[in-house]
C-alpha cells in the first residue's frame, strides 16, 4: 500500500502515461515525413529506440521529480540516467549504421549503382482500379532513362517477369545484376492519384531515397511526367550527376487515347504471359482481338499518334502467327493484309516511324512463310522483308526484335555469318528479350554450320545457364558431341538423350527422341562403334506422321558423311530423295561441312544431276 501511496505522490503514472503519449505521437510525425520523402527511412527505427529507452528514463525521472515541491537530482539518479544514456545512444549507432545503405557492397559484388532496373509500379487500390496507369508509369519511365547515356537500364521485358512478385528487391537486383532499384505504387484516394517512388540500393535493397506526388484522379499524363521528374530528383541526389528525362517519344495529348492504348498493351502482356506459360492459344488470340479493338478507339481519340497503327500492325501479326501455331491457316492471310494495312498507315502518317517499319517488315517474313506460292515469291517476300528491318534499325538502333528478325531472315537466306551478327545484336541491345531462347538456339546452329564450334558451345552453355530447363540446351549439346570436337563419352550421349526426352514438350517429344537418336550414333561412331551406331539408327522411325518434313534424312545423312561413312550416307539421301521428291535439290550447291566428304565422288555428282 505504500508503494502505491508512493506512486501517487510522485505523479508516476501519469508523467509515464503523458511521455508514452507525446511519443507516440512524435513517432507519427516522423513516419509522415518519411512517406513525404524529407527524411530518410531509416530514421525510424532510431527514433523508436530512443523512444523505447525513454520509457525507463521517464519512469525514474518521474519517481525523482515528481512529488510536489521543489527536487534536486541525486546520485542514484545521475547515475541510472547516464547509464540508460549510454546503452540508448549506443543502440541507436547500431541500428543506424545497420539500416544504413552499404555503399560499397554494390561495387564489391560488380554491380554499379548507374545500373538499374524500375520494377513494375503496383496498384494498390482496393479493386485494381489503376493497373494500367501503373504499367503505363513503369513503361514510359523505363523508355526515359532509357535514353540516358550514362545509365544501363534493363528492358521492359526483363522486369515484367517481377509483377506482382513476392521476391525481395535486392534478390532481384542480384538476379538481373543492377546496383538500383526503382520501385513505386499508385492509389487512388477519392478524386487524387497518390504515386509513391522509392528508390533503393540493390545489395541488400534499403531504401535510399522516396517521393510521393499526388495529382487529381484523371490527369494521368501529368502524373506521367510528374513520376518522371521525381524519379530525376531522386537520382541525382543519389548519383551525384544530373539526370534529365526526355520528353516521351511519339507522345499523344489526349487523355483517351493514353488511357486505352495502355489498357491494350496491358491485354497485349497477359496474352503473351499466356502463350508463353503454355496457356490455350485461344486466349492469347483473344486477348490481341480485344486489345485491337482498344487501339481502335484509341485511334479515334487521336488520329495522329503514329504509335496506335504500329501497335495494331503487332496485334494482327501475332493474330496470325498464333493462328499458325494452332493449325488453323484460314484467316493467317487476312490478318497479314490488315497488318500491313495498319503498318502503311503509320508511315503514311511518319515514313521514318522504327516500329511501323519494323512491324511491315515482320509481317511480309511472315507472309514468306505462310501464303507465298512459290520459291520466287518467297526469296521477294523475304528481300521487301529484309529492307524493312534494315530502314527500322538504322532509325533505332536498339530495335532489339527487329535485329532478331532479321537473324531469322539471314538464316532463311542460309548467311549464316549474317545471322550470327543480328542475332548477337538482338541480345546486346536486350538480353531479356521475350524469346532470347530462340535467338540463343539459332546463334548455336549457325555457328556449328560455319564449324566454329567452340563458339557453338558456348552459346550452348549460355542457354543452358540462362534456361537451364529448355530441352534446346540439352539438345545443342548432343548436336556438339557429334562433332570432331564432340568427344567419345557413349555413355554421356546417352544420359543427354535421357535428359532431352524427360524435357521435351509432348507435342515434339517424338520427334526430338529420333534426332537425339542419330547423334548418338554419331557419337559412337566417332568412339569406333560402327556396329552399334548402325543398330541405333535402325531404330530411327522416318514416317511423316514423325517427321512431315522429312528432315530425319538430312541430319541422318550428315551425320554419316562427317563419321567417314560415305556409302551410308549415299543411301539414306536416294531413300530421302524417294521418299520427299525435290527435297534434294541444290545439295550439290551446299556449302556445309557435312557434305565435303561426298564433293567430288562420281555417285554424289551422278546424283546431284538427277535430282
Amino acid at each position: 500500500m505504500r508503494l502505491l501511496k508512493e506512486f501517487k505522490e510522485r505523479r508516476l503514472i501519469p508523467l509515464a502515461a503523458a511521455y508514452l503519449v507525446t511519443g507516440f505521437v512524435a513517432l507519427e510525425a516522423i513516419d509522415q515525413l518519411i512517406s513525404y520523402g524529407f527524411v530518410p527511412e531509416r530514421i525510424y527505427p532510431v527514433a523508436l529506440v530512443l523512444y523505447l529507452f525513454g520509457i525507463p528514463s521517464s519512469l525514474i525521472f518521474a519517481w525523482f521529480h515528481g512529488a510536489p515541491g521543489r527536487q534536486y537530482a541525486v546520485r542514484g539518479e545521475i547515475i541510472s540516467q547516464g547509464v540508460l544514456f549510454v546503452v540508448a545512444a549506443s543502440t541507436a549507432v547500431l541500428v543506424y549504421r545497420t539500416q544504413a545503405p552499404p555503399v560499397d557492397a554494390a561495387a564489391a559484388l560488380g554491380l554499379a549503382p548507374t545500373s538499374i532496373a524500375v520494377l513494375p509500379f503496383q496498384d494498390v487500390t482496393p479493386r485494381g482500379e489503376v493497373e494500367y496507369v501503373a504499367d503505363g508509369i513503369t513503361d514510359a519511365l523505363i523508355d526515359q532513362l532509357d535514353d540516358v547515356r550514362s545509365l544501363d537500364v534493363i528492358s521492359k521485358t526483363g522486369v515484367l517477369p517481377y509483377r506482382g512478385t513476392t521476391l525481395r528487391p535486392d534478390s532481384i537486383a542480384r538476379i538481373l545484376g543492377v546496383g538500383t532499384i526503382v520501385t513505386g505504387s499508385v492509389d487512388q484516394v477519392g478524386e487524387r492519384l497518390v504515386i509513391t517512388t522509392r528508390l533503393l540500393e540493390g545489395v541488400a535493397g534499403a531504401e535510399l531515397q522516396r517521393a510521393v506526388v499526388e495529382m487529381p484522379a484523371g490527369d494521368f499524363l501529368a502524373a506521367r511526367d510528374s513520376v518522371a521528374g521525381s524519379v530525376s530528383t531522386l537520382l541525382r541526389a543519389q548519383l551525384g550527376q544530373d539526370v534529365r528525362l526526355r520528353e516521351l517519344r511519339a507522345g499523344t495529348d489526349s487523355q483517351d487515347a493514353w488511357v486505352l492504348a495502355q489498357r491494350a498493351e496491358r491485354l497485349r502482356t497477359d496474352a503473351e504471359d499466356n502463350f508463353e506459360a503454355g496457356g490455350d492459344i485461344a486466349v492469347s488470340i483473344q486477348a490481341f482481338e480485344e486489345a485491337d479493338s482498344l487501339l481502335a478507339l484509341a485511334e479515334r481519340a487521336d488520329p495522329d499518334w503514329v504509335r496506335l497503327p504500329g501497335a495494331r500492325a503487332h496485334a494482327a501479326y501475332r493474330r496470325a502467327w498464333l493462328s499458325a501455331n494452332l493449325g488453323d491457316l484460314g484467316p493467317v492471310a487476312e490478318e497479314i493484309e490488315e497488318g500491313l494495312a495498319h503498318a502503311n498507315r503509320a508511315l503514311a502518317l511518319d515514313p521514318e516511324d522504327a516500329v511501323a517499319l519494323e512491324q511491315r517488315g515482320t509481317l511480309t517474313v511472315l507472309a514468306a512463310q505462310m501464303t507465298a506460292s512459290s520459291e520466287d515469291e518467297v526469296f521477294a517476300f523475304l528481300e521487301e522483308a529484309r529492307v524493312d528491318l534494315e530502314a527500322a534499325i538504322q532509325e533505332d538502333p536498339s530495335l532489339a526484335t527487329a535485329h532478331a528478325m532479321l537473324s531469322f531472315l539471314y538464316g532463311g537466306f542460309q548467311d549464316n555469318a549474317n545471322a550470327v551478327v543480328y542475332g548477337q545484336r538482338a541480345l546486346e541491345e536486350d538480353a531479356y528479350l521475350r524469346g532470347a531462347d530462340r535467338i540463343i538456339d539459332r546463334l548455336v546452329y549457325a555457328q556449328y554450320d560455319l564449324q566454329n564450334f567452340t563458339r557453338a558451345r558456348e552459346w550452348c552453355d549460355e542457354g543452358q545457364r540462362r534456361f537451364p530447363n529448355n530441352y534446346r540446351f540439352v539438345e545443342c549439346q548432343l548436336w556438339l558431341m557429334a562433332t570432331p570436337q564432340g568427344g567419345t563419352d557413349v555413355a554421356a550421349a546417352w544420359d543427354l538423350l535421357a535428359r532431352l526426352d524427360e524435357m521435351t514438350p509432348e507435342t515434339l517429344s517424338d520427334y526430338k527422341h529420333q534426332v537425339g537418336l542419330i547423334m548418338v550414333a554419331g557419337v559412337l561412331r566417332r568412339a569406333e562403334l560402327p556396329d552399334s551406331a548402325a543398330g541405333v539408327l535402325r531404330r530411327v522411325e522416318h514416317g511423316e506422321t514423325v517427321d512431315p518434313q522429312r528432315l530425319l534424312y538430312q541430319y541422318e545423312a550428315g551425320i554419316l558423311a562427317s563419321t567417314g561413312d560415305p556409302e551410308g550416307a549415299m543411301d539414306v539421301l536416294r531413300r530421302w530423295a524417294a521418299a520427299s521428291p525435290g527435297a534434294t535439290a541444290g545439295i550439290g550447291d551446299d556449302p556445309h561441312w557435312w557434305w565435303r566428304s561426298l564433293q567430288g565422288r562420281p555417285d554424289f555428282e551422278a546424283f546431284v544431276d538427277v535430282n
